[in-house]
């Protein structure tokens, strides 16, 4: 199936473009990408046979099952450079939130989490989040866990503790379980 997806450079192109719309028709995606409507409208059958697309009239939407998470995560992981990341201090870096779960939209803000022994200073911080901000083209949200806050985290607010352990990935580093 993946090989399929992403055969070529063009079916990439409309497939980085139609998984975080909610609805978009043949001559939108051929205007987006510079993609013949002939071409466009080849993938999107064949993505809806994949079970990855439904159609309404003339429109088009993405399923949410897990396949069209899965492959909505790996091209968030491809629009970030973690070689151009400096993490200063940082013990780990992650997603979490859509990102990670691959449920995000083309408004969807990007919910990162850094690891830390200590707070860092407040120009690290902004460097790492404009950084990821340029490269991803999306408002970043950094949470910064130091153990006193995961702690904290723990006791007071269980749920997103233990939806932040279990829905994060970690993209460099060591991941969030090490204070767990």
């Amino acid at each position: 199936m993946l090989s399929e997806l992403f055969k070529t450079a063009e079916r990439s192109k409309i497939l980085r473009y139609v998984m975080f719309r909610s609805s978009f028709g043949v001559a939108e995606v051929s205007r987006a990408t510079g993609i013949t409507k002939g071409l466009v409208s080849r993938y999107l059958r064949c993505l809806m046979e994949h079970g990855l697309l439904q159609k309404e009239g003339r429109r088009y939407s993405p399923l949410d099952v897990a396949h069209s998470r899965a492959i909505k995560l790996l091209l968030n992981l491809e629009k970030i450079d973690l070689s151009a990341l400096s993490l200063g201090s940082a013990k780990g870096l992650g997603l979490y939130g859509s990102w990670a779960r691959g449920t995000n939209r083309q408004d969807s803000d990007l919910d990162v989490w850094l690891r830390v022994d200590s707070l860092p200073p407040e120009s690290e911080l902004a460097r790492l989040q404009n950084d990821l901000s340029m490269q991803t083209g999306f408002e970043v949200n950094l949470l910064v866990l130091t153990p006193e806050k995961l702690e904290r985290l723990k006791r007071e607010d269980r749920p997103f503790y233990n939806s932040l352990l279990m829905n994060s990935v970690t993209l460099k580093g060591e991941p969030i379980e090490e204070y767990g």
